[in-house]
């Protein structure tokens, strides 16, 4: 099982948040790629999954924002879904990137030795089986060891957790909750994710006390980075892998 708590020579993990998306089309290889180039260790992705029950690697239910497609990720096969261009509503210079598969981004990832931080997508559109899909594909890319799996549907967290212990877990929040860590202990949770703003050297100390990591964002600006670094998280998600490595 992964641990966001593992020893490293900076002091926080650099997670590329949908990659490099300050400088690339979210999700989307040359994201991850130019992330890894930036020195991120982590990529952050997020999964739906599609009419043929493949996981998609892309933010949204639907297709509109950021591909030349349109409809739910749930009405689209995957043979629909690597047709459409995924880079050029970014960018001219990134037309015909595609809409990765989470099988293809996890075989990239174990290729260069990088972790991934799936968020899994259960809301408004829910995905019944997703979460046994999802260890599924882990399992066959042999990155049960390289990944994190996060959701604010904490229920999912949860399930998946049943069906392959093996797999790191982590809860998403953006809203003050009373203890984040009991809720994190009573989802079989290995880490917290709050909101950058929820941060407080107490809730680390905390969490670390319980065994539990953190990890933060979505953190861009490098004053912020340098504050939160100072409160000892585990992890820090950002648009801009280049800033915080700067400062890594």
């Amino acid at each position: 099982m992964l641990s966001l708590k593992q020893s490293s020579p900076r002091p926080c993990w650099l997670v590329g948040h949908r990659g490099a998306m300050g400088h690339a089309p979210e999700n989307t290889f040359a994201s991850f790629e130019l992330a890894r180039k930036m020195g991120a260790e982590f990529v952050e992705c997020d999964v739906h999954l599609s009419k043929d029950k493949e996981v998609i690697v892309i933010h949204d239910e639907r297709a509109e924002r950021t591909t030349s497609g349109a409809g739910l990720i749930k009405d689209l096969r995957l043979s629909q879904i690597k047709k459409l261009d995924a880079g050029s509503w970014y960018s001219k210079k990134f037309k015909g990137e595609k809409v990765p598969a989470l099988k293809e981004l996890l075989t990239w990832a174990f290729k260069h030795q990088l972790g991934v931080v799936i968020e899994i997508k259960n809301k408004p559109v829910r995905y019944p089986g997703l979460e046994k899909r999802l260890s599924e594909v882990i399992e066959r890319a042999s990155m049960t060891s390289r990944v994190i799996a996060i959701s604010f549907d904490h229920s999912a967290v949860k399930r998946l957790k049943s069906i392959n212990s093996g797999i790191a877990t982590g809860i998403l929040y953006d809203k003050k909750m009373k203890d984040p860590v009991a809720r994190a202990i009573s989802m079989k949770a290995n880490a917290l994710f709050p909101r950058r703003n929820l941060v407080t050297r107490s809730v680390v100390e905390k969490a670390h006390m319980n065994g539990l990591a953190v990890a933060t964002w979505t953190v861009n600006e490098p004053a912020e980075m340098k504050k939160l670094i100072a409160c000892k998280v585990d992890g820090i998600a950002t648009n801009y892998p280049d800033r915080l490595s700067k400062i890594l």
